[in-house]
Protein backbone atom coordinates (compact mmCIF):
# COMPACT_ATOMS: atom_id res chain seq x y z
CA UNK A 1 0.00 0.00 0.00
CA UNK A 2 1.30 3.38 -0.77
CA UNK A 3 2.55 5.57 2.26
CA UNK A 4 2.07 9.23 2.75
CA UNK A 5 4.33 11.20 4.69
CA UNK A 6 2.57 14.60 6.11
CA UNK A 7 4.70 16.99 6.75
CA UNK A 8 2.81 20.15 8.26
CA UNK A 9 4.03 22.73 11.02
CA UNK A 10 0.42 23.25 12.15
CA UNK A 11 -2.44 20.79 12.48
CA UNK A 12 -6.08 20.59 13.18
CA UNK A 13 -7.21 22.23 15.73
CA UNK A 14 -4.57 24.84 16.02
CA UNK A 15 -5.41 27.07 12.85
CA UNK A 16 -7.88 27.98 10.52
CA UNK A 17 -9.51 26.70 7.14
CA UNK A 18 -6.22 25.40 6.36
CA UNK A 19 -5.31 23.27 8.61
CA UNK A 20 -9.55 21.78 8.85
CA UNK A 21 -9.01 20.70 5.66
CA UNK A 22 -5.22 19.11 5.91
CA UNK A 23 -7.14 17.09 8.52
CA UNK A 24 -10.11 16.33 6.51
CA UNK A 25 -7.93 15.53 3.62
CA UNK A 26 -5.89 13.02 5.87
CA UNK A 27 -9.05 11.18 6.84
CA UNK A 28 -9.85 10.74 2.92
CA UNK A 29 -5.81 9.38 2.48
CA UNK A 30 -6.56 6.52 5.23
CA UNK A 31 -9.21 5.24 3.51
CA UNK A 32 -6.87 3.86 0.97
CA UNK A 33 -3.11 4.93 2.20
CA UNK A 34 -0.45 4.40 4.78
CA UNK A 35 -0.59 7.76 6.16
CA UNK A 36 2.17 9.35 8.63
CA UNK A 37 1.97 13.32 10.19
CA UNK A 38 5.00 15.05 11.09
CA UNK A 39 3.64 18.50 12.99
CA UNK A 40 4.89 21.39 14.97
CA UNK A 41 1.15 20.63 16.59
CA UNK A 42 2.14 19.08 20.29
CA UNK A 43 -1.69 18.01 20.69
CA UNK A 44 -3.59 17.86 17.33
CA UNK A 45 -6.64 15.98 16.52
CA UNK A 46 -6.29 12.32 15.62
CA UNK A 47 -7.45 10.16 12.46
CA UNK A 48 -7.97 6.26 13.62
CA UNK A 49 -5.00 4.99 12.14
CA UNK A 50 -2.90 7.22 11.50
CA UNK A 51 0.17 7.61 12.66
CA UNK A 52 1.65 11.27 14.61
CA UNK A 53 5.05 12.17 15.49
CA UNK A 54 5.72 15.75 16.97
CA UNK A 55 8.30 17.61 15.81
CA UNK A 56 9.91 20.63 17.32
CA UNK A 57 12.02 21.88 14.49
CA UNK A 58 8.52 22.46 12.87
CA UNK A 59 6.93 24.84 15.61
CA UNK A 60 8.60 27.76 14.75
CA UNK A 61 5.48 29.55 13.33
CA UNK A 62 7.46 32.52 11.85
CA UNK A 63 8.33 31.41 8.09
CA UNK A 64 11.93 32.29 7.91
CA UNK A 65 12.57 30.43 11.28
CA UNK A 66 10.37 27.26 9.94
CA UNK A 67 12.31 27.73 6.61
CA UNK A 68 16.15 27.39 8.38
CA UNK A 69 15.22 24.99 10.81
CA UNK A 70 14.05 22.19 7.80
CA UNK A 71 17.55 21.71 6.65
CA UNK A 72 18.20 20.42 9.99
CA UNK A 73 14.94 18.44 10.53
CA UNK A 74 16.10 17.06 6.95
CA UNK A 75 19.55 16.19 8.19
CA UNK A 76 18.09 14.05 11.06
CA UNK A 77 18.10 10.51 11.06
CA UNK A 78 14.63 9.97 12.59
CA UNK A 79 12.91 12.09 9.57
CA UNK A 80 15.26 10.52 6.85
CA UNK A 81 14.56 7.11 7.77
CA UNK A 82 10.52 8.06 7.50
CA UNK A 83 11.14 9.84 4.34
CA UNK A 84 12.69 7.05 2.87
CA UNK A 85 10.23 4.94 4.14
CA UNK A 86 7.32 6.97 2.17
CA UNK A 87 6.30 6.92 -1.35
CA UNK A 88 4.52 10.61 -1.36
CA UNK A 89 5.27 13.66 0.35
CA UNK A 90 2.40 15.97 0.96
CA UNK A 91 3.45 19.86 1.78
CA UNK A 92 0.31 21.13 2.95
CA UNK A 93 1.31 24.23 4.71
CA UNK A 94 4.51 26.25 4.38
CA UNK A 95 7.21 23.49 4.35
CA UNK A 96 8.67 23.79 0.94
CA UNK A 97 11.89 23.61 1.69
CA UNK A 98 11.17 19.81 2.54
CA UNK A 99 10.45 19.31 -1.27
CA UNK A 100 14.42 19.27 -2.99
CA UNK A 101 14.96 16.92 -0.50
CA UNK A 102 11.85 14.39 -1.58
CA UNK A 103 13.01 14.58 -4.73
CA UNK A 104 16.61 13.34 -4.72
CA UNK A 105 14.86 10.91 -2.53
CA UNK A 106 12.75 10.29 -5.85
CA UNK A 107 9.22 10.85 -4.04
CA UNK A 108 6.50 11.91 -5.78
CA UNK A 109 5.34 15.68 -4.02
CA UNK A 110 2.05 17.33 -3.68
CA UNK A 111 1.57 20.82 -2.57
CA UNK A 112 -1.47 21.84 -1.13
CA UNK A 113 -1.96 25.72 -1.42
CA UNK A 114 -4.83 27.39 0.84
CA UNK A 115 -3.47 30.72 0.11
CA UNK A 116 -1.24 32.81 -2.19
CA UNK A 117 2.07 32.27 -0.85
CA UNK A 118 3.97 32.12 -4.61
CA UNK A 119 3.11 35.20 -4.88
CA UNK A 120 2.24 37.19 -2.28
CA UNK A 121 4.35 37.88 1.18
CA UNK A 122 0.69 37.53 3.02
CA UNK A 123 -0.15 34.93 1.49
CA UNK A 124 -3.05 37.24 0.43
CA UNK A 125 -4.38 39.40 -2.62
CA UNK A 126 -6.88 41.92 -2.41
CA UNK A 127 -10.12 41.54 -4.56
CA UNK A 128 -10.81 42.65 -7.35
CA UNK A 129 -7.55 40.51 -8.19
CA UNK A 130 -7.55 42.49 -11.81
CA UNK A 131 -7.15 46.12 -9.90
CA UNK A 132 -4.33 44.83 -7.23
CA UNK A 133 -2.60 42.53 -10.00
CA UNK A 134 0.27 45.12 -9.89
CA UNK A 135 0.35 45.55 -6.79
CA UNK A 136 0.60 43.01 -4.50
CA UNK A 137 4.08 43.23 -2.86
CA UNK A 138 2.95 47.20 -2.09
CA UNK A 139 -0.46 45.86 -0.85
CA UNK A 140 1.49 43.18 1.29
CA UNK A 141 3.64 46.09 2.89
CA UNK A 142 0.47 48.22 3.84
CA UNK A 143 -1.14 45.37 5.10
CA UNK A 144 1.78 44.54 7.16
CA UNK A 145 2.32 47.86 8.18
CA UNK A 146 -1.12 47.81 9.87
CA UNK A 147 0.08 45.47 11.89
CA UNK A 148 2.34 47.67 13.88
CA UNK A 149 6.68 48.31 13.61
CA UNK A 150 8.12 44.88 13.82
CA UNK A 151 5.65 43.26 10.98
CA UNK A 152 6.29 46.44 8.84
CA UNK A 153 10.17 46.01 9.40
CA UNK A 154 9.66 42.19 8.86
CA UNK A 155 7.57 43.08 5.22
CA UNK A 156 10.48 45.61 3.95
CA UNK A 157 12.85 43.44 4.86
CA UNK A 158 11.56 40.43 3.39
CA UNK A 159 8.96 41.15 0.99
CA UNK A 160 10.90 38.61 -1.55
CA UNK A 161 10.35 35.45 0.04
CA UNK A 162 7.28 34.63 -2.21
CA UNK A 163 9.91 34.18 -5.03
CA UNK A 164 11.84 31.51 -2.81
CA UNK A 165 8.88 29.64 -2.07
CA UNK A 166 7.64 29.93 -5.52
CA UNK A 167 11.22 27.98 -6.39
CA UNK A 168 10.56 25.08 -3.95
CA UNK A 169 7.16 24.64 -5.10
CA UNK A 170 7.95 24.55 -8.52
CA UNK A 171 9.88 21.33 -8.19
CA UNK A 172 6.57 19.76 -6.84
CA UNK A 173 4.82 17.29 -9.18
CA UNK A 174 1.38 17.97 -8.16
CA UNK A 175 0.24 21.83 -6.82
CA UNK A 176 -3.57 21.55 -5.25
CA UNK A 177 -5.55 24.87 -5.58
CA UNK A 178 -8.94 24.92 -3.62
CA UNK A 179 -11.28 27.07 -5.50
CA UNK A 180 -10.58 27.37 -9.88
CA UNK A 181 -10.40 31.60 -9.06
CA UNK A 182 -7.41 30.63 -6.65
CA UNK A 183 -5.87 28.57 -9.53
CA UNK A 184 -5.88 31.12 -12.09
CA UNK A 185 -4.77 34.65 -9.83
CA UNK A 186 -1.77 32.15 -9.10
CA UNK A 187 -0.66 30.96 -12.54
CA UNK A 188 -1.57 34.26 -13.86
CA UNK A 189 1.60 35.40 -11.44
CA UNK A 190 3.20 32.04 -11.41
CA UNK A 191 3.12 30.67 -14.98
CA UNK A 192 6.07 27.80 -14.33
CA UNK A 193 3.31 26.22 -12.13
CA UNK A 194 0.19 25.93 -14.81
CA UNK A 195 1.07 22.36 -15.65
CA UNK A 196 1.03 21.23 -12.05
CA UNK A 197 -1.96 22.99 -10.69
CA UNK A 198 -4.95 20.73 -10.22
CA UNK A 199 -8.07 22.58 -8.55
CA UNK A 200 -9.69 20.63 -5.77
CA UNK A 201 -12.54 21.97 -3.38
CA UNK A 202 -11.29 21.08 0.14
CA UNK A 203 -13.54 18.11 1.74
CA UNK A 204 -16.65 18.88 3.50
CA UNK A 205 -16.71 17.88 7.33
CA UNK A 206 -18.34 14.88 7.32
CA UNK A 207 -20.67 15.72 11.06
CA UNK A 208 -22.04 18.58 8.47
CA UNK A 209 -22.53 16.39 5.80
CA UNK A 210 -24.03 13.01 7.31
CA UNK A 211 -25.86 14.89 10.03
CA UNK A 212 -29.44 16.85 9.53
CA UNK A 213 -29.08 20.26 11.39
CA UNK A 214 -31.25 21.67 14.47
CA UNK A 215 -32.31 25.11 13.85
CA UNK A 216 -33.51 26.60 16.68
CA UNK A 217 -34.16 30.65 15.53
CA UNK A 218 -35.50 33.51 17.91
CA UNK A 219 -37.78 36.11 16.09
CA UNK A 220 -35.12 38.15 16.45
CA UNK A 221 -32.84 38.46 13.13
CA UNK A 222 -29.47 37.16 14.51
CA UNK A 223 -26.25 37.51 12.18
CA UNK A 224 -23.23 35.87 12.59
CA UNK A 225 -19.59 37.79 12.33
CA UNK A 226 -16.35 35.30 12.28
CA UNK A 227 -13.72 37.41 10.65
CA UNK A 228 -12.60 39.20 14.30
CA UNK A 229 -11.19 42.80 13.71
CA UNK A 230 -9.09 41.49 10.36
CA UNK A 231 -8.90 44.17 7.79
CA UNK A 232 -8.58 41.51 5.42
CA UNK A 233 -11.93 39.77 6.52
CA UNK A 234 -13.85 42.97 6.24
CA UNK A 235 -14.41 44.20 9.57
CA UNK A 236 -14.26 47.68 8.94
CA UNK A 237 -17.07 47.05 6.48
CA UNK A 238 -19.26 45.66 9.26
CA UNK A 239 -18.68 48.58 11.24
CA UNK A 240 -20.00 50.97 8.66
CA UNK A 241 -22.77 48.65 8.20
CA UNK A 242 -23.78 48.44 11.43
CA UNK A 243 -23.50 52.66 12.18
CA UNK A 244 -25.23 53.10 9.87
CA UNK A 245 -28.50 50.43 10.60
CA UNK A 246 -28.19 51.91 14.10
CA UNK A 247 -28.36 55.55 12.79
CA UNK A 248 -31.87 53.87 11.24
CA UNK A 249 -33.28 52.48 14.07
CA UNK A 250 -32.75 49.11 13.11
CA UNK A 251 -32.88 45.83 15.48
CA UNK A 252 -31.30 42.85 15.29
CA UNK A 253 -28.88 41.19 17.34
CA UNK A 254 -25.15 40.44 15.89
CA UNK A 255 -22.96 38.05 17.20
CA UNK A 256 -18.82 38.35 17.05
CA UNK A 257 -16.39 36.04 17.16
CA UNK A 258 -12.66 35.06 16.79
CA UNK A 259 -9.76 37.83 18.27
CA UNK A 260 -10.32 41.70 18.63
CA UNK A 261 -7.79 44.40 19.72
CA UNK A 262 -8.47 46.63 22.50
CA UNK A 263 -8.73 49.46 20.12
CA UNK A 264 -11.31 47.36 18.34
CA UNK A 265 -13.06 46.83 21.68
CA UNK A 266 -13.32 50.56 22.32
CA UNK A 267 -14.90 50.78 18.69
CA UNK A 268 -17.50 48.17 19.23
CA UNK A 269 -18.61 49.25 22.57
CA UNK A 270 -19.24 52.86 21.67
CA UNK A 271 -21.55 51.60 18.74
CA UNK A 272 -22.81 49.86 20.93
CA UNK A 273 -23.75 52.70 23.35
CA UNK A 274 -24.58 55.18 20.52
CA UNK A 275 -27.08 53.00 18.85
CA UNK A 276 -29.34 51.01 21.88
CA UNK A 277 -31.36 49.06 18.81
CA UNK A 278 -28.54 47.06 17.78
CA UNK A 279 -27.66 44.18 20.41
CA UNK A 280 -24.15 43.47 19.53
CA UNK A 281 -22.73 40.03 21.89
CA UNK A 282 -19.23 40.03 21.39
CA UNK A 283 -18.08 36.34 22.03
CA UNK A 284 -13.96 36.18 21.22
CA UNK A 285 -12.45 33.09 20.51
CA UNK A 286 -14.76 29.95 20.54
CA UNK A 287 -14.28 26.81 20.41
CA UNK A 288 -14.98 24.63 17.00
CA UNK A 289 -17.77 22.82 18.92
CA UNK A 290 -19.10 26.04 20.69
CA UNK A 291 -19.35 27.35 17.15
CA UNK A 292 -21.22 24.77 15.77
CA UNK A 293 -24.07 25.56 19.19
CA UNK A 294 -23.88 29.37 17.83
CA UNK A 295 -25.03 27.73 14.00
CA UNK A 296 -28.13 27.16 15.53
CA UNK A 297 -28.90 29.87 16.37
CA UNK A 298 -28.55 32.31 13.74
CA UNK A 299 -30.23 33.29 10.89
CA UNK A 300 -27.45 34.75 8.91
CA UNK A 301 -23.53 34.62 8.55
CA UNK A 302 -22.08 38.13 7.62
CA UNK A 303 -18.73 37.66 5.46
CA UNK A 304 -18.02 41.18 3.98
CA UNK A 305 -14.24 39.87 2.81
CA UNK A 306 -11.78 41.97 0.88
CA UNK A 307 -9.55 39.15 -0.32
CA UNK A 308 -9.83 36.63 -2.76
CA UNK A 309 -10.62 34.13 -0.60
CA UNK A 310 -8.98 30.39 -1.65
CA UNK A 311 -12.27 28.34 -0.45
CA UNK A 312 -14.13 30.22 2.53
CA UNK A 313 -14.41 26.89 5.36
CA UNK A 314 -16.98 29.55 7.06
CA UNK A 315 -19.22 30.09 4.24
CA UNK A 316 -19.37 26.22 3.55
CA UNK A 317 -20.00 25.75 7.07
CA UNK A 318 -22.22 27.80 7.89
CA UNK A 319 -24.33 27.32 4.78
CA UNK A 320 -24.40 23.31 5.76
CA UNK A 321 -25.60 24.50 8.68
CA UNK A 322 -28.45 25.82 6.89
CA UNK A 323 -27.57 29.01 7.34
CA UNK A 324 -28.35 31.87 5.15
CA UNK A 325 -25.35 33.85 3.64
CA UNK A 326 -24.29 37.91 2.99
CA UNK A 327 -20.71 37.16 1.29
CA UNK A 328 -18.46 39.40 -0.83
CA UNK A 329 -18.27 38.26 -4.25
CA UNK A 330 -14.57 37.18 -3.84
CA UNK A 331 -11.90 34.45 -4.50
CA UNK A 332 -13.78 30.94 -4.37
CA UNK A 333 -16.98 32.17 -2.88
CA UNK A 334 -18.99 32.74 -5.83
CA UNK A 335 -18.01 28.91 -6.91
CA UNK A 336 -19.37 27.59 -3.63
CA UNK A 337 -22.63 29.94 -4.08
CA UNK A 338 -23.31 30.09 -7.44
CA UNK A 339 -26.65 29.15 -8.58
CA UNK A 340 -27.81 28.59 -5.33
CA UNK A 341 -30.36 31.05 -3.41
CA UNK A 342 -27.54 32.82 -1.17
CA UNK A 343 -26.22 34.06 -5.01
CA UNK A 344 -28.70 36.99 -4.57
CA UNK A 345 -27.19 37.57 -0.96
CA UNK A 346 -24.17 37.82 -2.27
CA UNK A 347 -22.39 41.79 -2.51
CA UNK A 348 -19.54 43.61 -3.73
CA UNK A 349 -16.38 43.49 -1.65
CA UNK A 350 -16.13 46.88 0.32
CA UNK A 351 -19.83 47.38 -0.05
CA UNK A 352 -21.19 48.39 3.05
CA UNK A 353 -24.45 49.92 1.53
CA UNK A 354 -24.70 46.43 -0.11
CA UNK A 355 -24.79 44.74 3.14
CA UNK A 356 -27.25 46.81 4.55
CA UNK A 357 -29.77 46.19 1.28
CA UNK A 358 -29.30 42.08 1.89
CA UNK A 359 -29.56 42.57 5.59
CA UNK A 360 -33.03 44.21 5.35
CA UNK A 361 -34.07 42.22 2.55
CA UNK A 362 -33.64 39.36 4.87
CA UNK A 363 -35.16 40.71 8.14
CA UNK A 364 -38.59 41.53 6.14
CA UNK A 365 -38.83 37.49 6.32
CA UNK A 366 -40.27 35.44 8.87
CA UNK A 367 -38.42 32.72 10.82
CA UNK A 368 -40.45 29.98 9.20
CA UNK A 369 -39.10 31.59 5.75
CA UNK A 370 -35.72 31.76 6.82
CA UNK A 371 -36.07 27.95 8.13
CA UNK A 372 -37.03 26.71 4.81
CA UNK A 373 -34.39 28.99 2.64
CA UNK A 374 -31.60 27.76 5.14
CA UNK A 375 -32.06 23.94 4.13
CA UNK A 376 -32.60 24.71 0.67
CA UNK A 377 -29.29 26.06 0.59
CA UNK A 378 -27.58 23.05 2.34
CA UNK A 379 -29.35 21.16 -0.12
CA UNK A 380 -28.04 23.12 -2.91
CA UNK A 381 -24.71 23.31 -1.55
CA UNK A 382 -24.05 19.50 -1.18
CA UNK A 383 -25.66 18.98 -4.58
CA UNK A 384 -23.10 21.62 -6.31
CA UNK A 385 -19.79 20.24 -4.46
CA UNK A 386 -20.07 16.81 -4.46
CA UNK A 387 -18.56 15.03 -1.68
CA UNK A 388 -17.83 11.60 -3.48
CA UNK A 389 -16.50 13.45 -6.48
CA UNK A 390 -13.72 15.44 -4.08
CA UNK A 391 -12.24 12.66 -2.47
CA UNK A 392 -12.06 10.66 -5.97
CA UNK A 393 -9.94 13.83 -7.05
CA UNK A 394 -7.89 13.31 -4.47
CA UNK A 395 -7.52 9.35 -4.66
CA UNK A 396 -6.40 10.28 -8.38
CA UNK A 397 -4.33 13.14 -7.08
CA UNK A 398 -2.12 11.36 -4.57
CA UNK A 399 -1.95 7.80 -6.25
CA UNK A 400 1.50 6.25 -7.29
CA UNK A 401 3.52 7.37 -10.32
Amino acid sequence: MTSILVVAERYWPDGGGGELATHLVVGVLKKGFNVTVVTGTENPSRVPGVEYVYEPLLSRREKPALWLSIPRLASAQGFRGLLSESDVVYVPRFAFPIIPYAKRMKKKVVVHLHGYIPISYTATVLAPYEKHKHRITRDDIELECMKGLKHCLGVNLLWWLPRLARRWISQADKVVCVSRRQAEIITGQAPELKGKVEVIYNPLPPELVNTEPRKDLNSVPTFLYVGGDSYVKGFHILLQALNKLGKQGFKARFILTNKYSHQSLEILKKLSEKHSSLNIQLLGRVKYSKLKELHRKMWVLLFPSIWEETFGYAVLEASLSAMIIIASAVGGVPELLGGTIAQQYMVSPGSADDIIKRITEICSLGVNEIRVLGYKLRNEVLQRLDPNGIEKRIFEIFGKH
